[in-house]
């Protein structure tokens, strides 16, 4: 059940940051945005597959 509940975080950090990337499309800086949803995308895939 912790896995579970670890992997779950992990895709809500990940869709957290891709929903970051899709807002930042429409903004009036799509890079900076991009840039800025690079950051909890990798932390939520370094989350979920990095080193245990």
């Amino acid at each position: 059940m912790d896995t579970v509940a670890a992997y779950a975080i992990s895709a809500f950090i990940v869709g957290f940051g891709i929903g970051i990337f899709i807002a930042g499309l429409n903004s009036g800086a799509p890079a900076l945005w991009a840039c800025v949803a690079l950051i909890p995308i990798a932390i939520g895939l370094l989350s979920a597959f990095g080193p245990r």
